[in-house]
């Protein structure tokens, strides 16, 4: 006989797997601190990038202008200048990556509590309909296999 309503939650179930589930669920197998740790480290190297690109392309763009002036620069004070960019830039964005990720973590895992709901109700159906069956049934194997494998 079918049970509707765990038809219903299965499907409710799987349809969250398919769409939502893609993103959350590979995301629950991360600690907060691990998950935040492992998105500032991603973002530190592509920001670096970024602006070792950034920075590369100003210097192709004022070529002329910095061979002209080159003896005349205070180089020192155009490296400290450069240097202040690059950490406060760096540090307004890792903020930014830190509340962002925070904010995503805690958005999954309440998602995923509902995701859980749905899984536990059914597993209480499957007991429910355990328990009411014929009692005869096991999960596998017999004494034999237990005195094979000597558990």
């Amino acid at each position: 006989m079918l049970n509707e309503e765990k038809i219903r939650l299965m499907t409710k179930a799987a349809a969250y797997e398919v769409h939502e589930g893609k993103r959350t669920i590979p995301i629950n197998n991360y600690f907060r601190g691990d998950y935040i740790s492992l998105n500032l480290i991603w973002s530190w190297v592509s920001y670096t990038l970024a602006f070792a690109l950034c920075a590369g392309l100003w210097g192709v763009y004022e070529m002329e202008y910095l061979m002209g002036n080159l003896h005349k620069m205070d180089l020192a004070a155009f490296a400290k200048q450069v240097v202040t960019i690059y950490v406060v830039g760096l540090a307004v964005y890792l903020i930014i990556t830190y509340i962002v990720y925070s904010w995503r973590y805690m958005k999954n895992r309440k998602s995923l509590a509902g995701y859980y709901q749905i899984l536990k109700h059914i597993s209480a159906i499957y007991d429910a309909e355990g328990k009411a069956g014929s009692g005869n049934h096991t999960a596998g194997g017999t004494k034999r296999d237990d005195d094979f494998t000597g558990v």
